[in-house]
């Protein structure tokens, strides 16, 4: 905010001045202007993140980013990163940037089903994107064109400024034991990633287990879970291939999610950072983060093969494999439907939403719902 002058000009400043302006002319706007950006007081926004400092995000993303920041605002910005979930865990982040307890941070939208971000999880509906060639930039594109449609308006209410929105790269099987298809994950203990798998898990004959992100190495480790459905390139980064070995190579739709900032600390800024903010960093942020994924999951299997040799496995399942893994998804897709309308959302305008620009996007949709 901008301090409020206090006149000590005397009378004779106030003449000479008043001179000098007449003569100068065009300077009074130029002088405006410096005054305002020597008047803006410094700012510091808290970055919460809860993936590990060693996570490919925290090193190709948020950190880059924060220093980008400063740099380009000369010290006007400052970001204080924070990784490791120190400021907050995966499953309070909406309540603790809404609340203050930190300024910018990210969600997935699977966390908070009982909010408007439900409806993004429309877009982690099992296999959604699993016929496309290039499943990540198709699958962002949706979800930005989605939200932007359908959920935007909403952040707002909740005490937030939406700054982007991104998915994980492909899930993919981690497990204890090799898995090579549906009928191997009968009786084992499976990570639940949202609410949409717990059925497909059932149906499998597995049993759901919900385990915090923060909690999966040790769960894995210590026999709470003996399957997780997760990111590979999240994988290699936080290291959960060395409890669980065997990788199945079945590509799985990612996790919607989006980075948000405090409302109420954006609005404290002046208009100057705002538009900054709206037009550069936060772009630059979510061309970071993107590009994090696309820059790590090609080479992710690769890493993980290496890792893996001698102690587990990458499994690359057969055609009938993969159906037998699908097969219980449709019902789920008809399933979340109903559970919108139930929300008070008109379930088939959001499903039909979303059919329409996947299609648009290029992407076939696995079932006709």
């Amino acid at each position: 905010m901008k301090k409020k002058l206090k006149s000590f000009f005397s009378i004779n400043t106030i003449v000479i001045m008043s001179f000098a302006l007449a003569a100068c002319g065009g300077n009074e706007t130029t002088s405006s202007k410096n005054q305002a950006t020597e008047e803006q007081k410094p700012v510091e926004l808290k970055f919460g993140s809860w993936t590990p400092e060693t996570h490919h995000t925290q090193i190709n993303a948020f950190e880059p980013w924060a220093k980008l920041v400063e740099e380009e605002t000369e010290g006007l910005i400052k970001v204080a990163v924070q990784g490791g979930s120190v400021l907050g865990g995966s499953q309070s982040t909406l309540q603790d940037v809404s609340g203050g307890v930190y300024d910018i941070g990210y969600t997935v939208a699977q966390y908070y089903p009982d909010t408007p971000l439900f409806k993004m999880t429309v877009l982690d509906l099992p296999f959604a994107f699993v016929n496309a060639e290039d499943h990540y930039e198709k699958k962002v594109k949706v979800a930005q064109r989605f939200v932007d449609e359908f959920v935007k308006d909403e952040f707002g209410k909740m005490g937030i400024k939406l700054l982007g929105v991104y998915s994980s790269d492909p899930l993919a099987i981690f497990s204890t034991e090799p898995i090579k298809s549906a009928e191997d994950l009968k009786g084992k203990k499976i990570l639940q990633q949202g609410a949409n798998w717990a059925p497909i898990i059932k149906e499998w004959g597995g049993i759901p287990v919900s385990v915090t992100i923060e909690d999966l190495y040790t769960s894995l480790d210590r026999g709470t879970l003996d399957v997780s459905l997760y990111a590979t390139a999240g994988a290699y980064s936080t290291k959960i291939y060395e409890p669980a070995p065997y990788f199945t190579n079945i590509p799985i739709s990612g996790v919607s999610a989006i980075a948000m900032m405090n409302i109420d600390k954006y609005n404290s800024l002046s208009p100057e950072l705002q538009k900054r903010i709206d037009e550069e960093y936060a772009p630059k942020l979510m061309e970071l983060w993107q590009g994090s994924f696309l820059s790590t999951m090609n080479d992710a299997v690769d890493k993980l093969a290496a890792e893996i040799k001698g102690k587990g496995e990458v499994i690359d399942p057969t055609a009938d494999a993969v159906e037998s893994f699908m097969a219980p998804a449709e019902g789920v897709w008809k399933q979340w439907i109903e559970e919108a309308n139930s929300k008070g959302y008109d379930g088939q305008a959001l499903m039909d939403g979303f059919l329409k620009i996947m299609e648009e996007e290029g992407v076939e949709p696995p079932f006709d719902i």
